[in-house]
C-alpha cells in the first residue's frame, strides 16, 4: 500500500470514529433525558440499565472494531458469546432473555450495516433500513416533550427542560440524519464534512432564533372551569335483567347496604377543594368525589396496595415483590405492561378509565397494561385522567369455585408458598385456628338451613357441582357466612395489626372493611386458600345513590371527556367507597375478589353511607384555574407537514432545474464551457440512476475506476473531456469534432449504463441523489 492511500485510509477510519462516537453521543443524550425530566420516573432495573446502557452500547462497539477476512468469523462469535452472556446476566432464562437479545442483535448489526456493510453476511441493500434509527430517537424526545404537559406541577418544573428538548429534537433529527448519510456514502465525506460545518452554523443561528422567539411558557395550556348546577334529567335504564347488574340475593354481592338513601348532592368551590368527610358518623358527615370511573361493567375492585407479606404483629404488610406495587405511584414514560406471566381462564379484557383527583393509578385485577397519566384540561380537580386495561373474570368468583376438580400444580405450589405463610405466636395463632374450626363445623351443622334461607346462596349451589360437594367452595363459604353476626361500619381506620383482628373477632365483633378483609385472608391461609388482601377504591351499581347520579349528570354535562362515554357506564367514587377486600387464588383462575362484608350485618343509619350528603366541585365560571395554554400540535403538524412538501419541491425544482440549464449550457458558448456542463450533466443522469457519486477530490479518470467493469467505457469521455478543458485549440472545425466526439461518448454511456425496467424508470425520475453535484 502506497502512501497517499494509507493516508486515505486513515482518514477514513479517523472519520468513521468521530461519526461512531456522535451517533453514540446523540444515542446516550436522548435515553439520558428520560432520568432528568421531572414528568417520569423511571424504574431502570438491574435488566433496563443492562439493555440501554450496557447491552446496545457494547454490542455498537464489537460491530465498529475492524477486523476482516479469517478474523470475521471470531467477530461474529465474539459478538453472540458477549450478547448471551450479558442477557443472561440481566436476567437469567426467563421471557426477558430473548428481548435482551432482540435488542442486542438489532444494535449490532445496524452498527454493522453503517461502519462495515461489505462485511455484512446478508445483501448490502438491508442497509438502508438504517435510515430509520433518526425517527426512533426523535419519537422519544417526542414523546418526552408530549409528557411535560402531564400536570400543571410537572409542566411549571420542566418550562426550560420543554423548550431544550423542542430543539433537540430537531437538532437529533437533523445530525443522526447526517450521521447515517455519511455512514453509508463514505466516498461524499470530504465534500460532505465542509457542507456540514456549513449546514451547522446556518441550523444553530436557526435553532437559536427560535429558541428566543419561542415564549416561556408556550407548554402551558388554559384550563377554563365554568361548571354551575343546573337541572338534572332522570336516568334512563333498562331492567336490571337486561344490564345484568348483580343484586344482593340474585347476583353478585359488593357492599350489603342498605336501599333508599337520603343523602343530598353538595357542592363546593374549586377554591376550597379538596375536602374530605370527617367519617364520625354524625349527621355531618359527607362525602367528597375523589374519581369518575368508566367501565362497562361492574363492580370494578380498583386496587393500589396488594398485601401477601404477613407480619407476626402488623398484619398484613405490602408485598414488595408484586410489581404492581411498584407501578401505582410511578410516572410512565411509555404505556406499562405487566411482564408476569399468569394464565387464567374465564376472564374478558376491560379497558377501565378514571378520571381522577389522584395521580396515583388503580387496578383492577389481572392489570395488562396502563397508559401514562395524562393532564385534563376541562375538569378542575379532577384533572388525572387514568387508562388502564385488566383481564377481569366475568363471573362471581363463588359460582367460579363451584368446580369439584381443584388441584394446584407444582408450579402454583412453588409460586404461592409466600401466601399460605402464617409465622404468628403460638397464642395467637390457636385463636384463628380456634376459630376456623368454629366456622367449618357451624357451616357443616346449618350447611342445609343457610342454604335455603339465603337466595343467593341457593344460586350458587343450585348446579350439579354444588350438590355434588366441593371442598374448596364450601371452606370459602364456610369463612364469608361465619360472619352473618357481625357488624358492618364504615369507619375506616387503617389498623392492619393481629392484635385488632383478634379484638374485633372475638370480643368487640364490630368493624369496618380493613377488619373483615384481613381477618378473612388469616383464616383463608390457616385453611389452606392461597390469601392476601388488597386495599383501594370499589365502583360498584350499588353504591351509586340518586345523589351520585345527579352529581355524575351534572359533571357529565359539562366535562367532555365523560361525554364520549354512555351514562350508565359512570361510576362515582368518592372517599366513602375506600375500601379493603380479599383475595383467594383460586386454581385455573388466578386471585379472585371476595367480599366478605356483604355477609355481615348491614350499616343502619349514618353509618350507611347512602344516608351520607355527596359533594362535588363547583367550577368557578368567572376565573381562570390556571394560565395554562394548550401546545398547538396540529398546527406544529401542519406546519412541519408544509414545510416538508415545500422542501420536496423545492428538492426537484433544483434537480431538473439544474439540468435543464446544463443541458441549455452544453448547446452554446465557449467550448471548455460546454464540456464542462455536458459532463455535469452525465453525471447528474448517473447518480439518478443509481450510480456511483464521483467525489469533489477526483478527476473525470480517476472517476472512471469506480465503474466496476466498466471503466473502459468512461475512459473515452474523460480523455476528450479532459483534452477540452485543459488543451488550446487554434482551430474551430477540431473543437467541434471534439464537441460532438464528447456527445457521442456521453449518449453511449448513458445507453450502456442505464438499468432497464419500469422500477428503474421510476427510481431514475424521483431520484434526488444528484443533488450532490449542486
Amino acid at each position: 500500500m502506497n502512501a497517499e492511500n494509507k493516508v486515505k485510509t486513515l482518514s477514513m477510519n479517523f472519520s468513521s470514529f468521530i461519526l461512531f462516537l456522535f451517533r453514540l453521543f446523540l444515542y446516550l443524550s436522548v435515553i439520558i433525558l428520560i432520568f432528568i425530566h421531572p414528568g417520569i420516573s423511571v424504574s431502570f432495573d438491574r435488566i433496563g440499565i443492562m439493555q440501554w446502557f450496557v447491552i446496545i452500547p457494547v454490542m455498537a462497539i464489537i460491530a465498529f472494531l475492524n477486523v476482516s477476512g479469517e478474523n470475521l468469523l471470531k467477530k461474529y462469535l465474539c459478538a453472540l458469546a458477549a450478547l448471551i452472556i450479558l442477557s443472561f446476566i440481566a436476567c437469567g432464562l426467563n421471557p426477558d432473555f430473548f428481548i435482551l437479545f432482540t435488542a442486542g442483535l438489532i444494535s449490532f448489526f445496524f452498527s454493522m450495516m453503517l461502519f462495515h456493510k461489505k462485511e455484512l453476511p446478508f445483501h448490502s441493500s438491508w442497509v438502508k433500513i438504517t435510515a430509520l434509527e433518526p425517527f426512533f430517537l426523535a419519537w422519544i424526545t417526542l414523546r418526552l416533550l408530549a409528557l411535560s404537559r402531564s400536570g400543571e406541577e410537572i409542566a411549571g418544573e420542566s418550562v426550560i427542560l420543554t423548550q431544550f428538548i423542542l430543539i433537540w429534537t430537531i437538532a437529533v433529527f437533523l445530525l443522526h440524519s447526517a450521521v447515517i448519510y455519511l455512514c453509508l456514502y463514505p466516498n461524499s465525506r470530504a465534500k460532505a464534512w465542509q457542507e456540514a460545518a456549513v449546514f451547522s452554523g446556518v441550523s444553530i443561528v436557526f435553532l437559536t432564533l427560535v429558541l428566543a422567539v419561542l415564549p416561556a411558557d408556550f407548554v402551558r395550556n388554559m384550563v377554563n372551569e365554568n361548571l354551575v348546577t343546573e337541572r338534572v334529567p332522570q336516568r334512563i335504564q333498562s331492567s336490571d335483567a337486561e344490564r345484568g347488574i348483580p343484586q344482593r340475593g340474585n347476583g353478585r354481592r359488593t357492599l350489603p347496604l342498605e336501599e333508599g338513601g337520603q343523602g343530598e348532592l353538595r357542592g363546593v368551590s374549586e377554591h376550597e377543594w379538596p375536602g374530605s368527610g370527617n367519617g364520625d358518623g354524625s349527621e355531618e358527615s359527607r362525602q367528597y368525589l375523589v374519581k369518575i370511573v368508566v367501565s362497562e361493567r361492574e363492580p370494578v375492585y380498583m386496587g393500589d396496595s396488594f398485601r401477601g407479606q404477613l407480619d407476626p404483629v402488623e398484619g398484613f404488610l405490602i408485598s414488595p415483590q408484586e410489581t404492581v406495587n411498584q407501578i401505582t405511584g410511578q410516572r410512565n414514560f411509555v404505556t406499562w405492561f405487566y411482564a408476569d406471566r399468569e394464565y387464567n381462564l374465564n376472564r374478558r379484557r376491560y379497558e377501565i378509565y378514571s378520571l381522577s383527583t389522584l395521580r396515583q393509578k388503580y387496578f383492577p385485577w389481572r392489570p395488562y397494561s396502563a397508559d401514562p397519566v395524562i393532564l385534563n384540561e376541562n375538569a378542575g380537580p379532577l384533572r388525572y385522567i387514568h387508562q388502564v386495561v385488566s383481564d377481569i373474570h366475568n363471573n362471581d368468583p363463588l359460582m367460579l369455585v363451584n368446580n369439584p376438580t381443584r388441584y394446584f400444580t407444582e408450579q402454583e405450589k412453588s409460586n404461592l408458598a409466600g401466601y399460605l405463610d402464617v409465622p404468628l405466636s403460638h397464642e395467637d395463632k390457636k385463636v384463628f385456628e380456634d376459630y376456623l374450626n368454629y366456622a367449618l363445623d357451624l357451616w357443616k351443622k346449618n350447611r342445609e338451613e343457610i342454604i335455603s334461607s339465603d337466595r343467593y346462596l341457593s344460586h350458587v349451589f343450585s348446579g350439579l357441582y354444588g350438590r355434588a360437594g366441593n371442598e374448596y367452595l364450601e371452606t370459602i363459604i364456610a369463612l364469608l357466612t361465619s360472619f352473618f353476626e357481625y357488624q358492618y361500619n364504615l369507619a375506616y381506620d387503617d389498623n392492619y395489626s393481629i392484635a385488632a383482628l383478634k379484638d374485633f373477632l372475638l370480643f368487640t365483633k364490630d368493624g369496618d372493611c380493613v377488619e373483615f378483609s384481613n381477618t378473612l385472608a388469616l383464616l383463608g391461609r390457616l385453611a389452606g386458600i392461597p390469601s392476601r388482601v388488597v386495599t383501594g377504591y370499589l365502583a360498584a351499581e350499588s353504591l351509586q345513590t340518586p345523589a351520585h347520579l345527579d352529581g355524575l349528570s351534572v359533571l357529565r354535562s359539562r366535562i367532555p371527556f365523560l361525554q364520549q362515554f354512555p351514562f350508565d357506564n359512570l361510576f362515582m367514587v368518592t372517599n366513602a367507597h375506600s375500601h379493603s377486600w380479599t383475595q383467594f387464588y383460586i386454581p385455573s383462575y388466578g386471585w379472585l375478589d371476595f367480599e366478605a362484608t356483604s355477609f355481615a350485618i348491614p350499616p343502619v343509619g349514618m353509618g350507611d353511607l347512602n344516608n351520607w350528603d355527596v359533594v362535588i366541585p363547583i367550577l368557578d365560571e368567572n376565573r381562570t384555574f390556571s394560565s395554562l395554554r394548550k401546545f398547538p400540535w396540529q398546527a406544529v403538524g401542519r406546519t412541519a407537514l408544509t414545510l416538508l412538501i415545500a422542501a420536496v419541491i423545492l428538492a426537484y425544482v433544483l434537480r431538473y432545474g439544474r439540468e435543464f440549464i446544463l443541458y441549455l449550457g452544453a448547446q452554446k458558448g465557449n467550448y471548455r464551457r460546454r464540456a464542462r456542463c455536458l459532463y455535469l450533466h452525465l453525471l447528474a443522469r448517473l447518480a439518478a440512476d443509481s450510480h456511483p457519486i464521483k467525489p469533489a477530490s477526483k478527476t473525470a479518470h480517476e472517476y472512471a475506476e469506480l465503474f466496476t467493469g466498466k471503466n473502459e467505457l468512461f475512459k473515452p469521455f474523460a480523455d476528450i473531456y479532459s483534452e477540452l478543458r485543459w488543451r488550446e485549440f487554434n482551430n474551430n472545425d477540431e473543437i467541434n469534432e471534439r464537441i460532438l466526439l464528447l456527445k457521442q461518448e456521453y449518449q453511449t454511456i448513458i445507453n450502456s449504463t442505464r438499468k432497464r425496467g419500469l422500477l428503474h424508470a421510476v427510481k431514475r425520475i424521483f431520484n434526488l441523489r444528484g443533488l450532490a453535484y449542486l
